[in-house]
């Protein structure tokens, strides 16, 4: 019977650290959009102020995505490079 190759301790490791920043990230967009959905404009303020738009509302949410999607697609790729290899 084969035996099923094993990953080292280090993907092991690699592993959970990006689980554990996929987690992170779920929250921090839920939380984004908690936070930014009470955001009102200031009294005075024009009525194109950034974070009171939606284009600002989401020009945030985009950039946002894209720094996490950015730290997630490296912590992937360690993931990946340590995965377990049969010979």
């Amino acid at each position: 019977m084969e035996q099923k190759a094993q990953r080292s301790l280090g993907g092991k490791l690699a592993l959970w650290v990006f689980y554990a920043y996929f987690l992170y990230a779920i929250w921090l967009i839920l939380r984004y959009c908690w936070v930014v959905s009470a955001i009102e404009a200031p009294p005075g303020a024009a009525a194109d102020w950034s974070m009171a738009s939606a284009s600002g509302r989401w020009l945030g949410a985009l950039l946002g995505a894209a720094v996490l999607g950015a730290i997630g697609a490296l912590l992937g790729a360690i993931a990946w490079y340590t995965r377990p290899v049969e010979d």
